[in-house]
């Protein structure tokens, strides 16, 4: 990155998480639930088993790269034309993340408490807020969100105890769903639940020690699978009808329900609060890996000072795909396969193919040097 500094095993397990919690408040319950009804418990374990055999092998490929991330490696395979394509992949994926982000939060925002104030406002507030986040650097970042992201675990235990009155276990038949092929085999698209996976492609070259990469991707892999299995499993319990519901905004509508006693009643705003805080988060650690990459396809030196800059352009691009129909294809078809297609397919074959070289390369002989006489 844009600097010296290197993160923890624990700050590197927090910053991969950030994607996860953020996804879970939005949109993954919504996307897993419409495809795979009730038996989406069952399909979310067979999916979290086969993520982490993916991440398993991704770590294991990445023992011969330590000090690499995948845009390195794809030049190592494929010099600059591979890595630019690897790279502007990269950097469409991380794009896409911040405007669908964006503008599901700008979203829930009007709904709940800006219904008049000008689109342009709420989503330029954001931008501005991830420009100067990335301005101050990869250790303010890294560090701003280790201290954020507990308080969100905390916020969702409770909600999940909020809603302990209005669970119905009967909601959960059939626990295989319409039927197993939906389940296991249409269900595998499921697996881009796991996008976190596609910053472990960068997260070696960050770590103080590289044999951590094993744990954080397995830590990552167990404790997101648990909580999107809590969440998901939370929401068809209390919402019997939520199978065939066509909008649905994830944790929100659950917090809806939360409520102690005559002390806390509409709590949502206070969970909103904190999550619009993990969003600036979760959003800067997404630009800053798009500055990175810019920085290694272009060799700039101050790519920091381009922040302000890309956060104009996705201004532009959120301002094109605030349409719900269209954001919902982008979420649902063209982010979900081109996830699973880029990330997961062709980025761990780019790695496949470099420890394949490697090994080549490694046990050729030397030339014959001519025999002294």
């Amino acid at each position: 990155m844009n600097s010296d500094y290197k993160i923890s095993k624990l700050e590197a397990i927090f910053l991969i998480l950030i994607v996860m919690i953020n996804k879970i408040i939005l949109n993954v319950p919504k996307s897993i639930i419409r495809l795979t009804g009730t038996g989406s418990l069952v399909n979310i374990i067979f999916v979290g088993a086969l993520a982490l055999i993916l991440v398993i092998l991704i770590v294991k490929l990445f023992k011969n790269f330590p000090n690499e991330d995948i845009i390195d490696v794809s030049e190592y395979i494929g010099g600059k034309i591979l890595k630019t394509i690897v790279g502007i992949g990269y950097i469409i994926l991380f794009g896409i993340v911040i405007c669908t982000v964006i503008i599901r939060f700008t979203e829930l925002l009007k709904v709940v408490y800006f219904e008049n104030s000008p689109y342009i406002y709420i989503t330029g507030f954001f931008l501005i807020a991830i420009g100067f986040a990335n301005k101050f650097g990869f250790k303010s970042i890294i560090k701003t969100n280790f201290i954020i992201l507990p308080f969100i675990f905390a916020s969702i235990v409770f909600i999940l105890f909020g809603i302990s009155n209005y669970i119905s276990p009967s909601s959960l038949y059939p626990i295989l769903g319409n039927n197993i092929k939906n389940t296991f085999v249409d269900g595998i698209s499921n697996i881009f639940a796991f996008s976190g996976i596609a910053y472990l492609f960068f997260t070696s070259p960050l770590l103080k020690n590289k044999k951590d990469l094993k744990s954080i991707g397995i830590t990552f892999i167990i404790l997101s699978t648990l909580f999107l299995f809590i969440v998901v499993g939370a929401l068809l319990l209390v919402f019997p009808f939520i199978t065939h519901s066509e909008e649905l905004l994830s944790v929100y509508i659950l917090v809806r329900l939360v409520e102690f006693g005559e002390f806390i009643q509409r709590a949502d705003a206070l969970f909103i609060y904190l999550w619009i805080i993990s969003a600036f988060s979760y959003l800067s650690i997404a630009l800053m890996f798009i500055l990175n990459i810019f920085k290694k396809l272009t060799h700039a030196t101050e790519h920091t000072e381009l922040s302000f800059s890309l956060c104009s352009i996705i201004l532009g691009i959120t301002l094109l795909l605030k349409d719900s129909n269209l954001l919902s294809f982008i979420e649902d078809v063209i982010y979900k396969y081109y996830l699973i297609i880029f990330v997961f397919g062709i980025s761990t074959i780019i790695m496949l193919l470099a420890n394949i070289k490697k090994k080549f390369f490694k046990k050729s002989p030397a030339p014959n040097n001519q025999v002294k006489t």
